[in-house]
């Protein structure tokens, strides 16, 4: 015997649906169909939602990654979609993660791929922290596009982590490392320090993005220009120059009106990685952090220890560090331009104005 739900759907019209051959099934869909009428909804269509849904669940992590990819990962900076796949790479060696249904993804299922990560690879709890974090984006976007009801790791609790990297490092030791770095390389580590930008938004940087600020009416606090760039998120946001960064930019740039900021002299081309230069000049002048040696990344907490020790507030960091949460300026550090001008005045120089800087030849 089949079952049938009779009722007049919004529009007032008569509907009739079949809904199986199970009468206590048949029930709980009249109460559903009632719940959706009194919500002002076409049971009809909110079924065939239902069952969409339901097959969706069924979608694992493996098959949900290239339509995360493709709905979310795609307006994503380039640098975070390389971590992306760096970190969807890690987590498909875990059948038990990556072959499971995303609605059975579980705390206890995520913690023991954390762990196991950890003893197997000798991976630190940072980097597993941020591959849980990764799947947890998935299951928030499927929760977003109405594939899931709720995302069961929203409330997890990741591993403590070791304290924060305390980057002490002078302008003296800068003006050493800029020494031992060939001259086009040096520029990009020296803006680097002057402007707070990771590493892939200066290595991105165009000369279309940036405006130089030649006429200041407001006054001498006035930021020198100003660039664009694509922020974690996908966010475009402007950030404001200061004089130290304009200088770089503007020797770097020199007549071009067009393209990369910093060209590799070998490829006349953007510079695909700095990495082994940027680390023997490193290695060669013992410059290390809490007992490891110094990253590219730790310049961009140079530039937020420089403007803190000069009395800049962490309010006032914000912004500069392109971060919506106070909570991770902290573990480095909307202002009008006059109030970011007068913050960048306060910036350290490497160098003395009058003290010429050694060129090198080759990296």
């Amino acid at each position: 015997m089949s079952y049938k739900n009779h009722y007049n759907n919004p529009d007032g019209r008569r509907r009739r649906l079949s809904v199986g051959t199970d009468y206590q099934l048949a029930q709980r869909q009249a109460v559903r169909f009632t719940e959706w009428l009194l919500a002002g909804k076409e049971p009809e269509r909110e079924l065939k939602k239902a069952q969409q849904l339901e097959k969706a669940k069924n979608i694992t992590v493996r098959e949900f990654y290239p339509i995360f990819i493709k709905r979310y990962g795609s307006r994503q900076s380039k640098s975070m979609q390389e971590l992306y796949y760096y970190y969807f790479k890690n987590i498909s060696r875990c059948p038990a993660i990556v072959d499971s249904a995303i609605e059975s993804i579980s705390k206890s299922k995520m913690l023991d791929y954390m762990q196991l990560r950890m003893e197997q690879d000798g991976v630190k709890t940072a980097t597993v922290n941020r591959e849980a974090s990764f799947v947890k984006c998935m299951l928030s976007r499927a929760v977003e596009w109405d594939i899931l009801d709720r995302n069961p790791l929203s409330r997890m609790k990741l591993f403590k982590e070791a304290e924060k990297r305390e980057v002490n490092f002078t302008p003296k030791q800068a003006a050493s490392l800029l020494d031992e770095l060939p001259s086009s390389l040096g520029s990009i580590v020296e803006f680097a320090i002057y402007s707070g930008f990771r590493k892939e938004n200066i290595l991105d940087l165009r000369i279309e993005s940036i405006q130089f600020f030649d006429i200041k009416p407001e006054g001498e606090y006035m930021p020198e220009g100003e660039v664009e760039l694509i922020v974690k998120g996908g966010r475009r946001e402007k950030f404001p120059l200061g004089a130290q960064a304009v200088k770089v930019l503007k020797k770097a740039i020199g007549n071009r009106t067009f393209g990369y900021v910093f060209i590799n002299p070998d490829t006349e081309t953007r510079y695909k990685s700095i990495n082994k230069t940027f680390d023997r000049a490193v290695r060669r002048l013992n410059l290390t952090v809490n007992g490891t040696k110094l990253r590219f990344h730790d310049l961009r907490h140079v530039f937020a220890s420089w403007l803190l020790m000069a009395g800049v507030s962490l309010d006032m960091l914000r912004p500069l560090l392109g971060h919506r949460d106070r909570k991770t300026t902290d573990r480095y550090a909307t202002i009008d331009r006059l109030a970011m001008g007068r913050v960048l005045k306060v910036m350290p120089s490497i160098r003395g104005e009058n003290e010429s800087r050694k060129m090198a030849s080759n990296g």
